[in-house]
């Protein structure tokens, strides 16, 4: 599993015009098992920044592919989190024509690993200071003390886990598997599955609404969002978004 990033990237307009319009990646999938990358992008407005991308792109064995985001802003960013370190990315901006900008041309040895609570939805829970580590080809989840950055052990979930969300409120960990259309719920006390709550078709992200304690998942192959009552650990509404 590799955590990477870009950095952010400096986009400016000169004379009006942007350097870049889009920003193209290309995947290649070395590994002989089939590998997904999870893909965030980032627009940085004054010292805020906001995500505008989530996608996620599986690969088979020797596959290539390639995806195209839009990238019209002074600044942005651009996280990879793959599930085998034989994957490699390459980045490059195109201008409004559609022709490479080599400024914004980002090798496979220029992009920068992140630390595991960069990204992924990887969280501590509040005043226990650990962190949540999803493994996608080993099915479980890393417990990580934020005092010491040692292992505190594993903890067993569905097939291909891949986003995690925690509500600091109940202490919560909420762990989507995307390999079994299931969310995993943790006790952070405990730090044991209590739970497993099926939802829509290849669930990748996690977002939690301490205040409502509502927590919301999306579904990438079905495109909709499960909305879960965290208190019955029900599903009481299915949202059909884009795809």
């Amino acid at each position: 599993m590799a955590l990477l990033t870009t950095g952010l990237i400096q986009n400016t307009e000169v004379s009006g015009v942007r350097p870049s319009s889009t920003l193209s990646v290309k995947f290649t999938n070395a590994d002989p098992v089939s590998a997904r990358i999870r893909i965030n992008g980032f627009y940085l407005n004054g010292i805020t920044k906001t995500e505008y991308v989530c996608d996620l792109v599986t690969l088979a064995p020797g596959e290539v592919g390639y995806s195209n985001y839009y990238a019209q802003f002074d600044a942005f960013e651009f996280r990879f989190v793959t599930s085998s370190d034989a994957v490699e990315i390459l980045a490059w901006g195109g201008n409004a024509g559609g022709d490479l900008t080599v400024v914004h041309s980002v090798q496979p040895a220029e992009l920068f690993t992140m630390g595991s609570e960069g990204i992924a939805g990887t969280t501590g829970v509040s005043g226990l200071n650990r962190i949540y580590v999803p493994n996608s080809n080993s099915n479980n989840v890393l417990v990580i003390d934020g005092k010491t950055n040692t292992l505190q052990g594993n903890i067993i979930v569905g097939p291909g886990p891949f986003g995690v969300g925690v509500n600091p409120t109940t202490n919560r960990i909420y762990v989507a598997n995307f390999g079994s259309n299931t969310v995993s719920v943790i006790d952070g006390n405990s730090n044991t599955v209590i739970t497993t709550i099926i939802v829509g078709t290849n669930p990748v992200d996690v977002g939690v609404n301490p205040t409502t304690n509502r927590i919301y998942i999306t579904n990438h192959g079905s495109n909709n969002v499960s909305v879960i009552n965290g208190s019955s650990n029900t599903v009481i509404a299915t949202v059909d978004v884009g795809s």
